[in-house]
């Protein structure tokens, strides 16, 4: 859906790009940075804090990739759990350590306690699975006027410079 309400917006553009190379990948680059920089600080904000030396938060990041004409941008994280956190789980048994190690540093449990308390919630998710965040979904809903008012600047941006 947004794909295609951003193509449609680009169709104009696409003379531009041919006439005006260089100009056109600088204006395009920014832009899309512009609009992945705004998105990347929106779904940090909603990306659960975690309890490890490495939060989840920490590893979004938003990149520009240029092939050819094309330019893309992506706003992801290399962590395997990011999906889980996002989409949720099904029912499973997850392994305890690392909720043991949350339950130590946000519950402030220790020893036997942190164990116990670690395994219960262990079983609780492998009934129920876990409910996601959907950090990226809302961060991007909450701001796609926005992103898409940055993107349909960039004619006028490509006009503007080579005026």
């Amino acid at each position: 859906m947004i794909a295609a309400r951003i193509l449609a917006n680009l169709e104009g553009v696409e003379s531009l790009v041919k006439r005006f190379p260089e100009v056109s990948r600088e204006v395009r680059e920014s832009k899309l940075s512009e609009a992945l920089l705004l998105l990347e600080a929106r779904v940090k904000e909603k990306t659960p804090q975690g309890a490890g030396p490495i939060h989840l938060r920490d590893t979004i990041f938003p990149k520009v990739q240029i092939a050819g004409e094309q330019i893309t941008g992506i706003l992801g994280t290399p962590q395997e759990h990011g999906v889980p956190v996002e989409m949720g789980t099904k029912a499973h048994f997850p392994p305890t350590e690392p909720i043991r190690f949350w339950v130590q540093k946000v519950l402030g449990l220790q020893g036997r306690e942190a164990k116990a308390a670690a395994f219960l919630i262990a079983r609780a998710i492998s009934r129920r699975g876990t409910k996601g965040a959907a950090m990226f979904e809302q961060g991007f809903s909450e701001n796609e006027s926005q992103v898409m008012r940055i993107l349909e600047g960039i004619a006028d941006e490509i006009v503007r410079r080579v005026s």
